[in-house]
């Protein structure tokens, strides 16, 4: 569909009477300056992620709740919820939501439908044998992009689009980062504090010295010399880590080491729940599919916002997390008068979030792209999955910020959304 850009500001006269395609072109003209430009501009933003001495840095505290807890929660998030949503949608009437069944696709007028056309209509219901028009391999697509594809011509599209935004790039992002970034990694991540932290209720042991340069260099960790500049006191907490905090060079390996594996073991299990089976032919064919996918996708909505719901109050009711220790900082409070400058941070947060995914995005959409090319009859989507969650997990580990990884997220599904909406 084309729409005049006389609704475009008046600037019909620039783009051509053409309208939005020449539009279009333009912006994909300058969209490699525009990313340019935005990287350029972020650079500073998203390089004080890895300056210890950074106000974006928040100090590393030991989460309140036990690994108990956290199995708990996430087993409810990450399995009991999605079942129960699925069996729950399965026992309301069928009249209520869409039924692709009886209508496939919007076939043209029988007078004016030639031999061709019934050809591809028909082609476009097959499984990988006979791909569509962007030469795309339906049985090996994420069922949100199967979903989208085969609806697309059905009177249930733009409520389908709507349903596949709200669950992949809201939803989602906001209940998979918290069960796998704030529970996941923030419980393994005690046992990497455990390394430079005394244990309950002692003391840490002091450094004498330890804001001379002598010192720092006699500890043989170059990272610290530079402490004199940040007034880095002489008894560290004993309840928190910071960056800053001077530490024996067998503190800080034994803590990277174990850091290492609270980023590794999140990331792998979050890319390997991307993993699955292709779509087989009989699957492709069967006219209860797409029904089947819809609701499926409805559920997968409802779970995440109560998977997100359920954690959070069980951390703090139970556990007696405080904003701080889900990653919304010490500083978040939900009081009349301040919330605006929480929502302002989490905002910002949020943004830096984007801006780190703009660095990373080539590595991300590069792997897919290649494993596509080498294994076009594979799901390759568990890889790159993995990948971009050891950089969430980074960030994570870094920042101890939610509202940075959710941002991270939500804009890494965006932009396949956009792209799969754009190639439809």
């Amino acid at each position: 569909m084309q729409f005049s850009t006389t609704s475009l500001f008046g600037l019909a006269p620039l783009f051509g009477p053409d309208g939005v395609p020449n539009f279009a072109a333009v912006f994909l003209l300058a969209a490699p300056f525009l990313y340019v430009a935005f990287l350029w501009g972020s650079r500073r933003l998203v390089g004080d992620i890895f300056q210890n001495d950074s106000s974006a840095q928040s100090p590393k505290r030991l989460v309140p709740w036990s690994v108990g807890a956290a199995f708990y929660v996430f087993v409810c998030g990450a399995i009991l919820f999605p079942l129960f949503a699925v069996n729950a949608i399965s026992f309301l009437p069928k009249s209520w939501f869409p039924d692709f069944a009886n209508v496939q696709t919007v076939a043209p007028p029988a007078e004016s439908a030639s031999d061709d056309d019934a050809t591809k209509i028909d082609a476009e219901q097959l499984p990988s044998t006979a791909e569509t028009g962007e030469k795309r391999n339906l049985a090996t697509q994420h069922p949100l992009a199967r979903l989208l594809i085969r609806s697309r011509s059905t009177p249930w599209a733009f409520e389908t689009l709507l349903l596949c935004f709200f669950v992949a790039v809201v939803a989602a992002p906001f209940a998979e980062e918290f069960l796998f970034r704030v529970l996941l990694q923030g419980t393994f991540e005690n046992y990497a504090l455990q390394a430079v932290l005394p244990p309950p209720g002692t003391p840490r042991r002091p450094f004498a010295d330890a804001s001379s340069n002598g010192e720092s260099e006699s500890l043989g960790d170059a990272a610290t010399s530079d402490v004199p500049r940040v007034a880095v006191p002489d008894v560290p907490s004993a309840t928190e880590f910071r960056w800053i905090d001077p530490t024996t060079p067998m503190e800080r390996r034994a803590f990277y080491l174990r850091s290492a594996f609270a980023i590794l073991v999140p990331a792998f299990v979050f890319g390997l729940i991307h993993a699955g089976a292709p779509e087989t032919p009989e699957e492709a064919r069967d006219p209860e599919t797409l029904n089947r996918l819809f609701r499926t996708m409805l559920a997968a909505g409802l779970s995440n916002v109560a998977a997100l719901a359920f954690g959070f109050l069980v951390l703090r009711r139970s556990a007696g997390a405080t904003t701080g220790d889900v990653g919304l900082g010490p500083e978040f409070t939900y009081k009349a008068g301040r919330c605006f400058a929480s929502l302002r941070r989490f905002a910002f947060d949020f943004y830096r979030g984007v801006a780190v995914f703009a660095f990373i995005a080539p590595l991300i959409f590069g792997a897919n792209a290649a494993l596509r090319f080498l294994f076009p009859n594979a799901i390759v989507d568990p890889f790159p999955i993995f990948l971009f969650a050891l950089a969430e997990g980074v960030v994570y580990w870094r920042l101890r910020r939610y509202a940075t990884v959710v941002g991270m997220h939500v804009a890494l599904n965006a932009t396949s959304f956009a792209l799969l909406c754009v190639s439809l």
